[in-house]
C-alpha cells in the first residue's frame, strides 16, 4: 500500500499505452510480492493487447499502401516478405487486420485500450466480417462490453446464437462459405510426426467418416489387434488416405492390420505373405537424404520437401518405399551447394519395404569428399549405387555439365535435364519465405522469354503458383544477378534476396551435430 492505493489499483489505473509499457519495462519481477504478481500478469495482458492493436494498425496501412502501388490481390505479399511469414500466415494475418480496422472499430479500440486481446478480437472478426452494419452495429452493442469476462468459447457461443437468432439466412451463407473454402492441411510438429487436419467438412459426411473409422478400429480390436484403439483409427485413417486401403473389402483391410501395423507377438507365427501383399496402390513421395545416412552410416536427419526435416530412419524408410521412383543424385561442395546432379537406376539390395509407392523421388546427397571416401570402401548392400554415382560424377566433371544444360537457350520449355538440375540447385519456389518444393513448382524465366530471355540455368528458377503469378502480375521484379542467387522487390520498393539453403551441411572445420 501507498498512500491507501494497493498496487493492484494503481496498475489498473494506468491505461494500456507508452507509460504502462514503461513502468512494465522497469519492473523486477522477482522482487515483485505473491499479493500483487497476479496484478502484473493481468497489467501485462492488457499492454499486450495495446501492442497488438497498433500492430494490426501497422499491418493494415502496410497492405493499403501496397494495393495502392501494386495490386488488391499481392498486397499481403508485402508483408509475408517483411515479416517472413508464409503466404497462408500473411494472407490470413491481413485479412484479420483489415476486417477488425476497416469494419470493427469498436472492437480495435477496445483492443487498444487493452480491453480484449488477439483471440477475442479474432472470434469477432471471424463471426461479423461481411454481415449487413445494423447487425453487426447489435452484435457489438450486445457483446463487446462483456466479451473481457468471457472465454473465447463463451464469446463465440454468444455471437453464434445472435445471428442465428437475428439473420438465419446468413449464419446459412455462413455455412456455405465455410464449405466452399474447404481445404486439407498437413504439417509437421515438435516430436517430427505428422499432422493432418481438414476444415470447412460437412458436418454430417465428416461424422460418417470418422464412425467409419471407429468402427473399422473396433472390428480390428475385437479380430485381435494389439494396438490401442486411438492408434487404430490413426492407422486407418493414414490407410485409407494414402491409398494402401484402395479398392479393398472391409475384411481385407482389417487383415492387412492384423498383418502389418499389430505388435509382433512371439508366440504367434508370422503372417503370411497373402495377408502381407494385401495393400492398395499408395502414392509416391519426394524424399530428401545423405546417401550416407540412406545406407545407414548415420543417422541424421532426411527431409520431406513441404514438410519439413524428418528422421534418419524415417527417411529410410520412405526411400525404400519409392524403389520404383527416380532416384537423383547430387554432389556438392565444401559449401554444401551444387556441383553436379544425375539420375542412378542402381538400387540397394536391402530388404523389401512392406509396401512400394508408384512414382516418388529420392534425392540422394553426398558431398565430393564423402563420396571419394565412400568409393573407396562402400557398404555391400550399396556398392553399385555408391560405384555408378562416383562413374557418373566422374564423366560429368569432365565434361562441362552446365554448358551442356545451356546448349538450346532459345528452346522456350526446358529439357528434363535442365528442369532437374534448376529444382535441385534452387530446392524450393524462390519467393521470399516461401517452401514450395521446386518439384510441385512452375519453372520461371527470370528474365521473360517474350523478352528475349533465354531458357538456361542463369535464367531460370522454380516459382509456386501463386509467386509465379505475384512477379507477372503483381508487379513484383525479380533478377538473378548470378545462378542461383535471386533478388525480389517489392512494389513498395523493398527489395529481398534470396538462395536455397546448402543442400548439405558446409565443411566449416567444426564437428557435426551436435557440435
Amino acid at each position: 500500500m501507498q498512500g491507501g492505493v494497493s498496487v493492484g489499483t494503481w496498475l489498473a489505473g494506468i491505461p494500456a499505452g507508452p507509460v504502462l509499457g514503461a513502468v512494465l519495462s522497469a519492473l523486477d519481477m522477482d522482487a515483485v510480492s505473491d499479493d500483487f504478481v497476479v496484478d502484473v500478469l493481468q497489467a501485462c495482458g492488457r499492454q499486450r493487447a495495446h501492442v497488438e492493436g497498433l500492430y494490426t494498425a501497422a499491418v493494415t496501412t502496410v497492405v493499403q499502401r501496397a494495393a495502392a502501388v501494386g495490386s488488391d490481390q499481392y498486397a499481403s505479399d508485402e508483408v509475408r516478405a517483411a515479416l517472413t511469414l508464409s503466404r497462408s500466415r500473411a494472407r490470413t494475418e491481413c485479412d484479420f487486420a483489415q476486417i477488425l480496422c476497416l469494419e470493427l472499430p469498436a472492437v480495435h479500440a477496445a483492443m487498444l485500450a487493452g480491453l480484449i486481446d488477439r483471440d477475442r478480437a479474432m472470434v469477432f472478426t471471424h463471426h461479423l466480417a461481411g454481415l449487413p452494419e445494423d447487425l453487426t452495429a447489435a452484435v457489438i452493442a450486445r457483446v463487446l462490453p462483456v466479451a473481457p469476462g468471457l472465454t473465447t468459447g463463451q464469446l463465440r457461443a454468444r455471437i453464434l446464437k445472435l445471428i442465428i437468432t437475428v439473420e438465419p439466412d446468413r449464419a446459412e451463407d455462413q455455412y456455405e462459405q465455410a464449405l466452399a473454402d474447404r481445404m486439407v492441411v498437413g504439417y509437421l510438429d515438435s516430436a517430427g510426426t505428422a499432422t493432418i487436419t481438414a476444415t470447412g467438412l460437412p458436418p454430417d459426411e465428416a461424422a460418417a467418416a470418422t464412425e467409419r473409422i471407429a468402427k473399422l478400429a473396433l472390428a480390428a480390436k475385437r479380430a485381435g489387434h494389439r494396438g490401442r484403439i486411438d492408434q487404430l483409427r490413426a492407422d486407418i485413417f493414414l490407410r485409407l488416405l494414402d491409398g494402401r486401403f484402395h479398392h479393398l473389402t472391409r475384411t481385407q483391410m482389417i487383415a492387412a492390420l492384423l498383418a502389418e501395423t499389430s505388435p509382433p507377438n512371439p508366440a504367434t507365427p508370422e503372417p503370411s505373405e497373402a495377408l502381407t501383399e494385401v495393400v492398395g496402390r499408395v502414392s509416391g513421395i519426394e524424399v530428401r537424404a545423405l546417401l550416407d545416412t540412406l545406407a545407414g552410416l548415420n543417422n541424421l536427419p532426411g527431409e520431406l520437401p513441404g514438410w519439413g526435416p524428418i528422421l534418419g530412419s524415417v527417411a529410410r524408410r520412405a526411400a525404400g518405399r519409392q524403389h520404383s521412383g527416380q532416384w537423383r543424385w547430387v554432389v556438392t561442395d565444401t559449401d554444401g551447394y551444387l556441383i553436379a546432379e544425375g539420375i542412378t537406376r542402381r538400387r540397394p539390395t536391402t530388404n523389401p519395404p512392406s509396401y512400394r509407392a508408384e512414382g516418388g523421388i529420392v534425392e540422394l546427397a553426398i558431398p565430393a569428399t564423402t563420396l571419394t571416401q565412400l568409393t573407396k570402401d562402400p557398404p555391400r548392400a550399396w556398392a553399385k549405387v555408391i560405384t555408378d554415382i562416383a562413374t557418373q560424377y566422374r564423366r560429368a566433371r569432365e565434361r562441362d555439365p552446365v554448358g551442356r544444360l545451356d546448349a538450346q537457350p532459345g528452346r522456350r520449355h526446358p529439357a528434363n535435364a535442365l528442369r532437374r538440375y534448376t529444382q535441385i540447385r534452387d530446392r524450393t519456389c524462390t519467393a521470399p519465405g516461401c517452401r514450395r518444393s521446386a518439384v510441385h513448382s512452375e519453372l520461371d524465366h527470370t528474365h521473360d522469354i517474350q523478352h528475349g530471355g533465354p531458357t538456361t540455368t542463369t535464367n531460370l528458377a522454380p516459382a509456386c503458383t501463386h509467386d509465379h503469378a505475384l512477379k507477372h502480375r503483381g508487379r513484383w521484379t525479380v533478377t538473378q544477378p548470378t545462378p542461383g542467387h535471386f533478388r525480389w522487390t517489392s512494389p513498395l520498393g523493398r527489395t529481398y534476396p534470396t538462395r536455397a539453403e546448402p543442400i548439405t551441411e558446409p565443411d566449416n572445420g567444426h564437428d557435426p551435430p551436435p557440435f
